[in-house]
């Protein structure tokens, strides 16, 4: 059997930096099994690979299967923002401007903008703000006590975007000691100490390192808009070059913890990637209610790479 498949580079409309991104297109529901497509997942040896299937044409749905080299992901940012380029921007379901990804982390709503050529994405959420992490020095080559800027209680952020997606947010006292980073060299094991009695549950699975620093802010109509630089730290001296899935955690827990509480939008423009060559521009918009986030809007460009088929 002869699968199409194509890559992007997401967020960015300059091909070869960005995130890559491998779209295998599916041509029903049960021609690969599981095993089958950790399998292409790992012969691609992406961060990620997306399973698209024939969307349903009359309401927009279109079941999308993200994998790692290793495992299924329930959401990440850069295949949804990909996947939503693909499907709205020049695949099945171009001319559209709206439809809604079937993920495990549930339905999501995606447009896109034609005239930007700027795909949205509404992140599923159910933001969870874990207890400090103190054990971060040593584990990271180039950071230093003096360049990690600590919560007032001491430690790191820890912020679970859904279940099993969960990251740390290390301030860095400027741009300096965030391109000093040279990746992680000791495992972080984060451990549930909360309150909420299946926290630990939410740790199971994705756990990255997500360094920033804070570069501007300006107010347009009321709306803060942060400029931030990332850098996102994995495993052992891996770097990812643009992380939604962290970007859509850390703005929701900068809009929880340092904006004004109450309803409210802020916007964050987020570059990562640029230590790796790889510059990318990522959009969040945070919308707060009486009761914490209550949407999460994740943006961005793409561009398709390369495209043929593959053997299965």
């Amino acid at each position: 059997m002869l699968l199409d498949f194509l890559t992007l580079d997401v967020f960015t409309d300059t091909r070869y930096e960005g995130n890559p991104l491998g779209v295998v297109l599916v041509p029903s529901a049960d021609a690969l099994s599981g095993e089958q497509k950790q399998a292409i997942a790992k012969e691609f040896n992406l961060s990620e690979t997306v399973f698209i299937y024939p969307p349903d044409l009359v309401t927009g749905r279109v079941k999308v299967n993200i994998y790692t080299t290793k495992q299924e992901l329930s959401f990440a940012g850069h295949p949804v923002v990909g996947s939503t380029y693909y499907l709205l921007g020049i695949g099945p379901l171009k001319g559209r401007q709206e439809a809604v990804l079937d993920i495990l982390a549930g339905l999501t709503p995606i447009t896109y903008d034609p005239g930007a050529s700027q795909a949205s994405v509404r992140v599923a959420h159910d933001v969870l703000i874990h207890k400090p992490y103190k054990e971060l020095l040593g584990k990271i080559e180039g950071l230093t006590d003096a360049n990690l800027v600590q919560l007032a209680e001491g430690g790191v952020a820890v912020v679970s975007i859904v279940k099993g997606m969960t990251f740390l947010m290390v301030q860095l006292k400027d741009l300096e000691a965030l391109e000093s980073l040279r990746g992680i060299r000791d495992e972080l094991v984060v451990e549930g100490k909360g309150e909420r009695k299946d926290e630990k549950d939410w740790l199971v699975g994705f756990v990255g390192t997500y360094c920033f620093v804070v570069t501007g802010e300006t107010t347009e109509n009321g709306v803060v808009l942060k400029k931030v630089r990332t850098r996102m730290l994995y495993g052992i001296g891996q770097e990812d070059p643009a992380t939604g899935s962290a970007a859509s955690a850390f703005s929701a827990w900068m809009s929880l913890t340092r904006a004004p509480q109450g309803e409210g939008e802020q916007r964050y423009q987020i570059t990562q990637g640029v230590e790796m060559g790889r510059r990318s521009e990522i959009g969040v918009i945070v919308r707060q209610g009486a009761k914490g986030v209550k949407e999460i809007k994740l943006q961005g460009q793409a561009v398709k790479v390369m495209e043929g088929k593959i053997e299965v």
